[in-house]
């Protein structure tokens, strides 16, 4: 198998784990999971190494381990760390055809990002911009679709009481916000 086989740069794919570091003088190599509870590696002989959106290379796994939101892994014929140099910095990707099934009301969060965030009344509230992850349930980045108040973003907990739906054909999130909320 060729290892180091370039990807097309229009590939949709999602980082799985970012920011490849050097764990060794082996080759072996470290990087942070992506939140999400579901180990995308697990029984994949192969993954994308490079950056979402740009080129990415073909890279065999030899093995991997993960320890809590890190994985350690080791590409087949990267042996040194002179070889592995070049991967530093980069992300381990995945197509997004290729991603592991989630249950039913559960998403990634690259899904999310860039939906339009409705009331159930149907008042637009804006584009979910990132996510941030807090221990409980992930704030939803909201950018205001009229940034009349104080504030140009609107934090909405991506809680299922308060995300009553989420339409990813549409691309829209529709929320029921506690009284308050939105004026925060």
């Amino acid at each position: 198998m060729a290892h180091g086989g370039t990807a097309a740069p229009d590939l949709d794919t999602v980082p799985v784990a970012t920011n490849l570091r050097l764990r060794g003088i082996d080759g072996r190599m470290t990087a942070s999971l992506v939140r999400g509870g579901i180990d995308q590696l697990e029984g994949r002989r192969e993954v994308l190494v490079g950056r979402a959106g740009g080129d990415a290379n073909l890279r065999e796994i030899e093995t991997y381990e993960t320890y809590g939101h890190k994985v350690v892994v080791k590409f087949r014929g990267v042996d040194s760390a002179t070889e592995a140099a070049p991967l530093e910095g980069l992300d381990i990707l995945m197509p997004c055809n290729g991603l592991v099934d989630l249950p039913e009301g559960a998403y990634y969060i690259f899904e999310l990002v860039g939906m339009r965030v409705r009331t159930r009344e149907g008042l637009d509230l804006g584009v979910v911009r990132r996510v941030m992850e807090t221990g409980g349930a992930p704030l939803l980045i909201v950018e205001r679709a009229e940034p009349l108040q104080t504030s140009r973003e609107i934090l909405i907990p991506a809680a299922r009481s308060i995300c009553t739906r989420i339409d990813r054909i549409a691309r829209v999130i529709t929320v029921d916000p506690p009284e308050g909320l939105l004026e925060l």
